[in-house]
């Protein structure tokens, strides 16, 4: 009985064992490959790097005008001086094939007068005091904001609108004000930001961007009303930009909600 008993024990101990949990079954029948571990990037981001980088084409494209302008200029000086010294060479000659005595002097003087000239410009440009760049300033400011630097891009468009009211990049500094607040956190400041955009710079191409932004914001505060309102602007004032665009899209979304 004893040993029935201990053979009984030892089957089931052994079938004990060999029982073991199943790994749960997972269905990736309606998940497309890879779609677990990509994401797609954020719509915002991409349009920032877009509008960045079209923004500094235009200031390659203007900076490159400036420089054929100023190589223009440098031909041109350059044609006439040389103008002077044929026209003194000719007369030179036209002594020499008469008999006539010609001054010691002629041809140095017209040989040196573009050497003097050239003298005379490199030294008034050395000794003029160096002056500030907009451009560069506005452009640290920028690289500040695109690497993440709020904070220190807040500061240095601020004080680049104090330092140049007048500046070509004005308009864009006071937009990117109003980036850089909206990305730190202070949706009212941002608020202030673009309306100076839209009220002091009317003729500005950003102010279709900053009409959007004020919507986005609106949205955020639940200010659907008001969203709705500038959304409606920036598409119908300014149909074919991307704002334009983008403000469609979000007025869609809007009506879903409704």
């Amino acid at each position: 009985m004893n040993k029935k008993l201990l053979l009984l024990l030892s089957l089931i101990s052994n079938v004990n064992a060999d029982v073991r949990p199943l790994p749960p079954v997972v269905d990736n029948s309606m998940v497309s490959n890879g779609a677990q571990y990509t994401h797609a990037a954020p719509a915002n981001g991409v349009v920032f790097e877009l509008l960045g980088r079209i923004e500094q084409l235009q200031r390659e494209v203007q900076e490159l005008r400036g420089m054929v302008e100023e190589q223009g200029y440098q031909l041109s000086e350059l044609k006439k001086r040389q103008n002077n010294i044929y026209t003194d060479l000719d007369q030179r000659l036209q002594a020499l094939a008469n008999g006539q005595p010609l001054p010691q002097n002629t041809i140095q003087h017209a040989g040196t007068e573009a050497v003097q000239s050239q003298q005379a410009e490199t030294q008034a440009e050395t000794s003029a005091p160096a002056q500030i760049s907009d451009k560069d300033d506005y452009q640290k400011a920028y690289e500040l904001l695109r690497n993440g630097h709020n904070s220190q891009a807040i500061k240095a468009f601020k004080a680049f609108i104090q330092q140049f009211p007048a500046s070509e990049y004005a308009d864009n500094a006071q937009y990117w004000l109003g980036e850089a607040y909206k990305v730190n956190q202070q949706p009212e400041l941002a608020k202030a930001a673009f309306q100076k955009v839209i009220e002091q710079y009317p003729d500005s191409s950003k102010v279709p961007d900053a009409l959007l932004k004020l919507g986005y914001i609106a949205i955020e505060q639940n200010n659907l009303a008001k969203a709705r309102d500038y959304l409606t602007r920036v598409k119908v004032d300014y149909p074919g930009t991307a704002a334009a665009h983008l403000a469609e899209k979000r007025l869609l979304r809007l009506d879903r909600r409704l």
